[in-house]
């Protein structure tokens, strides 16, 4: 099965709507994502607590490998939503400049290992404005009322099982030292 991926917003941190879909290329199977302020805030001030794998800084290249695990997390819980295929070939727009090896990886971990979805390699390249992933993300961009049946719900919760820090079973923290009284 062929899939397209797309967004629809400049900012995965920055902009309120955000989304993320996916469809097929015949447009038999359209899902995807809207990001809310309230979500956005959540992962913005865990990640400021240095609650993630990934440290926060100001800089955009630390940036720009947070917002790529989430837009792979994301497609991960879009291709979760449906029958598996057995195997899918994906045109994925280059909306991450630069970080096509990163979703590459992040792809194959959650699609092939997770899902058990054997994939191509997947080729970034602009979308034609008829695509069914540009025309929906688009739309779903500009519903206000949620009203399209293509969306799939992921809260935060869903988002941070593949974010946040691991402790190493079986290793022994110290106490805190106690000031004498």
């Amino acid at each position: 099965m062929k899939f397209e991926i797309d967004v629809a917003g400049y900012d995965l941190f920055r902009d309120k709507d955000f989304v993320i879909c996916m469809a097929r290329d015949d447009g038999s199977l359209i899902k995807g994502f809207k990001f809310s302020e309230e979500l956005i805030d959540s992962l913005i001030s865990n990640w400021k607590l240095n609650r993630y794998k990934y440290y926060y800084n100001q800089a955009e290249t630390k940036r720009g490998i947070l917002k790529v695990r989430i837009y792979s997390i994301v497609i991960y819980y879009l291709f979760k939503s449906i029958q598996k295929p057995s195997f899918i070939s994906l045109t994925i727009c280059p909306d991450f400049k630069g970080r096509e090896n990163e979703i590459n990886q992040s792809l194959r971990f959650f699609l092939n290992e997770k899902l058990k979805i054997k994939i191509g390699r997947p080729l970034f390249q602009k979308l034609s404005k008829s695509s069914y992933a540009h025309t929906y993300a688009s739309m779903m961009r500009r519903d206000q009322k949620n009203l399209l049946n293509s969306y799939v719900d992921i809260s935060l919760k869903d988002i941070e099982k593949y974010l946040l820090k691991r402790l190493h079973q079986g290793v022994v923290r110290p106490k805190p030292i106690q000031p004498p009284q």
